[in-house]
């Protein structure tokens, strides 16, 4: 199957993946309101951050051998990809275990990450069964990603969806039925498993010499190469976890588990847009590495360009979408009660758009594996946000934790990353690059204040609050994507999309 043939097949999986639980997942949230305070959904966000500050054990390994994997599997290397993967697991199999014995190590000290500990029985119990959910799933990563360096991502994200979709019911059913959070938290762990030991199974199936036990070495050349590679990734890692895992442990040690479960709603609308992008882009991932290899570097550009433009009409839409949008959808789910301020949920969004648009310069960075090149920008990215943050939390609150983020994010990370991707890879200045961020910036910007204008105008009418949302959700569908057609219609870029849509529409 060719290349785009694949990555049509793994968008088309990804998408139906993604309407399936998001349903799924906003129900679920609801219920659990319902039946469970704000505390605990506070809790749910400080547990997470918790793991995703052990994740730091991982150090970067799974990108860097990712990396490895794209041409012995572009070359038929059989007997490489062995003895990459017995490195893989080994690695993962102590990671694992790291994670599992640190997180348990962890339990006494919870009570210096809560403002005022609620009054939540059980609530170590609650937090080691996050450490089991999170510890197991390491030992059996290696296999997903051999999946997905062969393109055949769909495999992975129908299997995701599966055992997602079971996790929700069920768990709706024990909220209905018993109000318990043990059981709720239970019948994650127990599904958690039962995915990975699918998504084990199906890779032994389809690459059978995963169970044999002889291989190769690698040299020490190559060794060295992932060493290095792995070394630089652990510094993207530590800035990666500290810009976006310390923002729960901020507010919940200066605000609160109760602001902490509020913000935690917007959290989750703008993460599950995240993930569906990101699933989106990692299903053409390995293209683009495949592309990286095998490609000149003017056509590597131009298939740059058309996905960064891609990257943007998806982002700018969501973005328009979550401005307009959030603050209706979450009165009609959830109550006023859990609304946020309007300026407070203005920043996290503009964070949700910048932080998007950085999509397409990861992943050309990581498939050209230039990892190396910029190691020092997360860790000066995560000082400046963490020195400017806590200072703004006291001062603003939620949208003081966001503001740094902001910050930390244009002031370091935007303009570094694609100055390492123009000057590594194109050989070209990085000013191209911010020329075109900073036109789908303002091409944006205009989106928002004709959508936005639109969706006021509707509040002012005396329809109900739900008919209202719905005329909402109709202006923000044809403004900002009538107003790329037309402004960008005879662009290269436009067309490959235009073309790109009809290839998955005849899917």
């Amino acid at each position: 199957m060719s290349r785009t043939k694949k990555s049509i097949r793994n968008v088309i999986f990804t998408i139906v993946g993604f309407v399936v639980t998001t349903l799924l997942q906003l129900v679920n949230r609801k219920v659990f309101i319902l039946f469970l305070s704000s505390e605990y959904l506070g809790l749910n966000g400080l547990f997470s951050n918790i793991l995703s500050m052990l994740s730091l054990s991982e150090m970067g390994i799974g990108a860097a051998i990712v990396f490895a994997l794209y041409k012995p599997i572009a070359e038929k290397n059989t007997e490489k990809v062995k003895s990459l993967m017995a490195l893989y697991k080994k690695l993962y199999t102590i990671i694992g275990t790291f994670v599992l014995i640190a997180g348990a190590l962890l339990t006494p000290f919870l009570h210096l990450l809560i403002k005022e500990m609620p009054d939540i029985p059980y609530i170590h119990i609650y937090y080691l069964m996050f450490v089991i959910d999170s510890g197991l799933s390491y030992f059996y990563t290696y296999k997903r990603s051999l999946i997905i360096c062969n393109q055949d991502n769909y495999i992975s994200t129908t299997t995701t969806m599966l055992s997602s979709v079971g996790t929700k019911v069920v768990q709706l059913i024990i909220l209905l039925l018993t109000h318990n959070y043990f059981l709720f938290l239970l019948v994650q762990i127990l599904f958690t498993r039962l995915e990975n030991v699918l998504i084990s199974k199906i890779a032994d199936k389809q690459y059978p010499f995963l169970k044999d036990k002889q291989y190769q070495k690698l040299s020490k050349d190559e060794i060295r190469t992932i060493r290095n590679n792995v070394f630089a990734m652990l510094a993207h890692k530590i800035g990666m976890v500290i810009v976006n895992a310390t923002d729960n442990l901020i507010i919940s040690k200066i605000l609160g588990l109760a602001v902490l479960g509020v913000y935690s709603n917007y959290v989750l609308l703008t993460q599950t847009i995240e993930s569906f992008v990101t699933k989106i882009f990692s299903s053409i991932t390995a293209s683009i590495g495949n592309l990286v290899a095998e490609q000149s570097k003017e056509e590597v550009e131009k298939n740059f360009n058309r996905i960064l433009f891609l990257n943007y009409w998806i982002i700018a839409f969501c973005s328009i979408c979550l401005i307009c949008l959030i603050q209706p959808f979450i009165h009609l789910w959830l109550g006023a009660d859990y609304q946020l301020p309007m300026f407070t949920v203005l920043i996290i969004i503009v964070v949700f758009y910048f932080n998007g648009m950085r999509r397409t310069v990861l992943e050309f960075r990581n498939a050209a594996g230039l990892f190396w090149a910029d190691r020092y920008k997360a860790l000066v990215e995560s000082f400046v946000n963490l020195v400017v943050s806590i200072p703004l939390t006291y001062a603003l609150g939620v949208a003081g934790v966001k503001l740094g983020t902001l910050i930390s994010l244009l002031g370091v990370a935007f303009w570094v990353e694609g100055r390492i991707l123009y000057k590594y890879l194109f050989q070209k200045s990085v000013l191209q690059y911010l020329f075109l961020q900073t036109k789908y910036a303002v091409v944006t910007g205009i989106q928002l204040i004709c959508a936005y204008w639109a969706c006021r105008l509707i509040d002012l009418t005396s329809l109900s609050m739900l008919l209202k949302f719905v005329l909402q959700m109709v202006i923000c569908l044809i403004i900002p994507n009538v107003m790329i057609v037309i402004i960008f219609w005879k662009t290269d870029e436009f067309q490959y999309a235009k073309n790109l849509v009809k290839k998955i529409i005849k899917r």
